[in-house]
């Protein structure tokens, strides 16, 4: 069980600009994180990234680097610049760029956090299955997980369904970081292996990513307030 609240992380996939800094608005100062994707940082690039960081939010950076190593260490590179939080890999990568890259961030960026994604939260068993992965989607996260801190990375992106175990076998100090949350009343989209907040809070979570169901709700200030809310028992 997690002994505090997990941090929530609000996922800015947004289709432009304009409806970043409405929903920024919207949601006020009681949100503290927010997350830039591919989507949002190939569109509106780095000054998107410091205009978040100077209006106090701190940047989780998800860009699911996946390269050969020395392309993944040159990508971080061109990052070092930049006011972000955490950074995420992709675990499968191999030990050699998540070595790679863990040792440039201890000297470059040591105030940022890389996480080794392992599986995606719209992967189910037949989508692991398909690309060649006939082992079970646990052990797949368990081995990939184990692998990243193993490399020096320190933290993982996991679905809420492997939380309980990833926390349990991972050193504490590990950042467990899960997409995949949907409060009860919300629609789990495209999302396969999903929790409530309170769930994942009791699963051992340290940051929950959040989209659609303040995104897309009438009211996100109330609809983030809701979720904290949840959390706070």
């Amino acid at each position: 069980m997690s002994l505090s609240s997990p941090e929530i992380i609000l996922a800015l996939d947004l289709e432009n600009r304009e409806h970043i800094n409405q929903i920024l608005n919207a949601t006020g100062s009681r949100l503290k994180w927010v997350k830039v994707g591919l989507q949002s940082y190939l569109r509106d690039g780095k000054p998107l990234i410091t205009e978040l960081a100077d209006s106090g939010k701190k940047v989780f950076l998800d860009l699911k680097l996946h390269d050969i190593p020395n392309t993944m260490e040159k990508a971080l590179e061109s990052l070092t610049e930049l006011p972000v939080g955490m950074i995420t890999l992709h675990a499968c990568a191999g030990p050699e760029a998540l070595t790679r890259c863990a040792k440039f961030a201890r000297e470059y960026l040591p105030e940022v956090t890389l996480l080794g994604v392992t599986v995606l939260t719209s992967t189910n068993q037949q989508g692991l299955e398909s690309i060649g992965v006939n082992d079970s989607i646990d052990n797949q996260v368990q081995r990939l997980a184990s692998l990243a801190v193993e490399s020096g990375l320190g933290g993982i992106v996991c679905s809420p369904l492997e939380l309980p175990k990833l926390r349990q076998s991972l050193p504490a100090s590990t950042a467990l970081v899960t997409p995949g949350i949907r409060p009860a009343h919300a629609d789990a989209g495209d999302q396969k292996r999903i929790m409530t907040p309170a769930q994942a809070k009791e699963a051992g979570a340290n940051y929950l990513v959040i989209g659609r169901p303040i995104l897309a709700a009438s009211n996100p200030q109330k609809a983030l307030d809701q979720i904290l809310e949840e959390l706070s028992f």
